[in-house]
């Protein structure tokens, strides 16, 4: 608890009185009032002004420190106090009748010279406490409303009154004898007299009221002011879009420019054109066809209309000097779109219209809004190999690769120095005691090493920035590959091994970095340095060739040995990954079963399993290591064996020095290159992971048609599907039509291919014959994610995400609270928000913090939010009661949408405008519910009866 501040008179003379509200664990405080003084004992509380209907903002007033005295709130305004404890925060309740105490004693004196001084009251300090009290309380209210002033940081500093102070306010304060003369409008009474004049007290709550009411009037101005702003703000950036638009239109429209187009006259197409062709990126035309929702922002509509991802990324520090790839950025005053384009060390803003380029600096960076678009290249839609990914990957780097080879040419060309200038100095040089030539090349290799090291460094700097750009660039565009995938793909797949796969790309590249330069030149020094060895000696030299095959077949052989034994490591590291995501995620049902143990010993024999291979690795890499610590040595030793027996006499000691640094560096050069290999081979069983991912085409192709806005008729023409080639027909030649609006219910015993029948007609499989015609168009030429983003779809195991409840019912796009509160109203959903005490931004956590019909009211209300023009319900309604599935039923019929729901609930089928009864892959009936109820030989007749029975 807070200490009371030494001295306080407030707190010593009121500190007692009241009922003590320890406030731990509040996060609010509703204010009692008007009959209720509230004092601060300790610590501090925040005091907001909130709606009374408890909707809206808070709007902070001001902090009430201890010693603060605040009068309760008044019934009658819009808004009313509530306070927000902090830390510590002890307040007491104090009733008015606890107030009244005899006067008190004179509290003023003079001193030696004749001057008032105050003096505390010797027998009841109350009523200049409380003077004191509520005047730092008053000083808090008043100084909210106060237009173009502060708020004042002291709780007991005065405040200056403006409209709320009325004729009869009361106003506290401390005045010495002598010091003030009244006139004949004020008058002045004793304070214990005041406490005891209920009067006052009245006077006190009138002025609470005026005080809240002058609270409610700031409110609704400051709301009002930023309407206001916020409707400037949208009228000027319309102006200027209309005037970049003519701007445009001027430029474009020469007799030189290229056929105008729609898309031509919109600024922020052609920014975002000038980005996307930077990146390497075609552009759709987001005028035709309606690919996107007008509640986007125009760049993502235009993004998603052309089936590229996009990433917003905030522009801060000294953003014009870190290259992230091209921009789409806005102009902070106007809100014109740019694109920004790196050229030469930093940034330049490219104007859409005329092309003038403006290099970004510290004087005019603020101009532009503090956040821009980002597009990530998608793969190509054809399959990739690991050559075809290597060229997506580099393409753009052509300055980073010329840098590579430049540093590797200066490298290699100061590394041929080494033997020459080695076999110089030791066989001529040392000998004949030439100390100036001696000198000399010593200073020459000294220059040449510093050169090299310095090329070294930007040769690894220019590493690293490829590998960033690699990293940037190539999983993004992995994920989009696996997002864009059928569903028929994720078949038979975990969830694991697909996002070890996805995430496998970057263990390739951390296994990678730096294999290419390293190839290269190692390659290069190899090669000279064997050109040396054949010069010197060829006997000799092909001595050491022979060795070094001998080397790079062991080192070769080793890491096969490893890399077999990685192979097995990765996959089963795969399953553990997904046998520990499956155990989480069914945990609750492994402890309702008690099999959590059972669950435990199945996972720690497979990680048993893979630390024992990791140590077999491990032991690999370890006599890899061995071997390549002794294996110069031994090599140079046999060089000398060579040259003192068999090779005798062979070369001078000059000749023979050189040759041997050649041998060094030829063998370390193979080294590398054969730990590249093995790196490389190392991740063979990686892009093995991924290789599915890259072969498989995606389910929406680059030429596929998009729909327009859909009417929401439907038809099936012949359909029949099998899961595999050699299984039965799910469905066999199943044909209907759905007019706009209608409500058709599809109803039959489970397994006869009703939900089949659904993924046909929303794209997730192909049919094996037949067609689905979406306003006569077929299904298999559309672009299906734009057809379905016109439908709304719960499928009958949905789960939502994890999330707030609005981010769950708006998904990707953004939808205002009083909009996704509609779509809940909807599904029914609206009260059981409204119950909640976070409301709409109740956190949602997959399907165990909501009951069974809330995660399908949930799920119901995501799919009505976008209005759609087609709604497909599969058991969507199953575990609602009656009450609140007639509130669903009649919502969407409101919505006059078509509507084609799998049912088994007989009050489903009723509502109905026509059934149809399938059975073993057919169509046994379809009419509308009436007529078929009163077959009673038909299949709706039975099925209805069993239900009843």
């Amino acid at each position: 608890m807070t200490s009371v501040p030494e001295g306080d008179l407030v707190l010593g003379a009121l500190g007692t009185l009241g009922t003590p509200v320890d406030c731990a664990g509040f996060t609010r405080l509703d204010l009692e009032g008007p009959q209720v003084l509230w004092l601060v004992a300790a610590g501090a509380l925040d005091l907001f002004a909130v709606d009374a209907g408890q909707r809206g903002h808070w709007h902070h007033l001001g902090r009430l420190e201890a010693g603060t005295l605040l009068l309760g709130p008044v019934t009658g305004p819009q808004h009313t106090l509530v306070a927000r404890p902090l830390r510590g925060c002890v307040v007491r309740r104090i009733g008015l009748r606890e107030l009244y105490q005899p006067a008190p004693t004179q509290t003023w004196s003079y001193d030696a010279y004749g001057n008032p001084q105050y003096v505390p009251p010797t027998t009841s300090p109350l009523e200049y406490a409380l003077a004191l009290g509520v005047g730092r309380g008053l000083s808090v209210l008043f100084q909210a409303p106060m237009a173009g002033e502060g708020a004042a940081e002291d709780g007991g500093a005065p405040a200056r009154v403006h409209s709320s102070v009325g004729d009869d306010d009361v106003f506290w304060m401390q005045v010495p004898p002598g010091s003030v003369q009244y006139g004949s409008l004020y008058g002045a009474e004793a304070a214990a007299d005041l406490l005891m004049d209920p009067a006052v007290w009245q006077s006190m709550v009138d002025q609470q009221y005026r005080l809240l009411t002058t609270l409610d009037r700031w409110i609704e101005q400051l709301e009002r002011s930023h309407e206001t702003r916020t409707a400037a703000g949208i009228r000027a950036g319309e102006a200027v879009r209309d005037q970049a638009d003519r701007t445009l239109l001027a430029a474009i429209g020469k007799p030189s420019a290229r056929r105008v187009t729609a898309a031509d006259a919109d600024a922020t197409y052609a920014a975002c054109r000038l980005v996307a062709r930077a990146v390497g990126i075609t552009l759709a035309d987001p005028g035709h066809g309606g690919a996107g929702s007008d509640r986007l922002d125009p760049v993502e509509r235009i993004a998603l209309a052309s089936r590229v991802r996009t990433r917003t990324v905030r522009l801060t520090g000294r953003w014009w000097r870190e290259d992230v790839g091209p921009l789409v950025g806005h102009r902070a005053l106007s809100g014109a779109p740019v694109a920004l384009l790196w050229r030469r060390g930093g940034y330049v803003a490219v104007h859409p219209a005329t092309g003038r380029r403006t290099p970004v600096e510290k004087a005019n960076a603020a101009e532009f809004e503090p956040r821009a678009v980002m597009f990530y290249r998608p793969l190509p839609d054809r399959r990739l190999g690991p050559l075809g990914l290597l060229r997506f990957t580099l393409r753009g780097t052509g300055g980073d690769l010329r840098a590579l080879l430049l540093s590797g040419l200066v490298t290699v060309a100061v590394g041929a120095l080494v033997p020459i200038a080695t076999g110089r100095v030791l066989g001529e040089f040392v000998p004949r005691a030439q100390a100036g030539l001696i000198t000399q090349v010593c200073l020459a290799v000294l220059v040449g090493s510093v050169v090299a090291a310095a090329f070294l460094l930007m040769q690894n700097l220019t590493v690293l920035r490829l590998e960033g750009r690699v990293e940037a660039a190539l999983q993004p565009a992995v994920w989009d590959r696996l997002l864009r995938l059928p569903t028929g793909f994720f078949t038979g797949r975990s969830t694991g091994e697909l996002a070890s796969a996805a995430m496998g790309i970057s263990a390739i590249r951390r296994m990678l970095a730096g294999v290419g330069p390293t190839v290269a030149q190692s390659v290069t020094v190899g090669a000279m340095n064997l050109g040396l060895l054949l010069w010197f000696s060829v006997p000799m030299a092909l001595a050491a060739v022979g060795m070094l095959v001998v080397i790079a077949a062991v080192f070769l052989g080793l890491g096969l040995w490893q890399v077999r034994w990685q192979r097995r490591l990765v996959v089963l590291t795969n399953k553990l990954n997904n046998q520990a995501f499956q155990t989480l995620r069914g945990l609750p049902k492994l402890r309702v079963a008690a099999a959590e143990n059972y669950a435990y010993a199945a996972w720690a024999g497979e990680f048993a399993r893979s630390r024992e291979l990791q140590q077999r690795v491990g032991r690999i890499k370890n006599l890899t290591t061995v071997l390549g610590a002794v294996y110069l040595p031994l090599c140079s030793l046999l060089m000398f064996m060579l040259l003192a027996g068999p090779a005798r006499g062979s070369m001078s000691a000059a000749d023979f020095l050189a040759f041997n640094t050649a041998v060094t560096m030829l063998l370390t050069s193979v080294t590398q290159v054969t730990g590249a290999f093995v790196s490389v081979v190392a991740a063979l069983p990686l892009y093995e992971q991924i290789k599915p991912v890259l072969d498989a085409a995606p389910e929406v192709r680059s030429g596929s048609t998009r729909p327009g806005p859909l009417s929401g008729a439907l038809a099936a023409r012949r359909l029949s599907f099998r899961y595999s080639d050699d299984g039965p027909l799910v469905l066999d030649d199943v044909s209907f039509e759905v007019r706009p609006g209608e409500f058709v219910a599809i109803v039959g015993p489970s397994g006869c291919g009703k939900s089949t029948l659904l993924r046909l007609l929303i794209g997730f499989d192909r049919p094996l014959a037949g067609s689905v015609l979406y306003d006569g168009q077929d299904l298999a030429a559309l672009d299906r994610s734009a057809v379905r983003r016109q439908c709304g779809v719960v499928l009958q195991h949905a789960q939502p995400f994890t999330g707030s409840i609005m981010d769950v019912i708006c998904g990707t796009e953004p939808y205002p609270a009083e909009e996704v509160m509609a779509a809940a109203r909807l599904a029914g959903l609206a009260e059981d928000i409204e119950r909640m005490p976070m409301g709409l931004h109740t956190i949602v956590s997959g399907s165990g913090s909501v009951s069974g019909g809330q995660r399908q009211r949930l799920m119901i209300a995501q799919a009505l939010i976008r209005r759609p023009r087609l709604l497909f319900l599969d058991e969507a309604t199953s575990a609602l009661d009656n009450v609140t599935q007639r509130t669903v039923i009649e919502s969407t019929k409101a919505l006059n949408a078509t509507r084609i729901v799998i049912a088994h609930r007989l009050s489903t089928v009723l509502d109905a405008d026509r059934v149809i009864v399938m059975e073993d892959g057919r169509i046994a009936q379809q009419g509308p519910p009436a007529q078929l109820l009163a077959d009673t030989t038909g299949r709706l007749h039975e099925l209805v009866r069993r239900q009843l029975a």
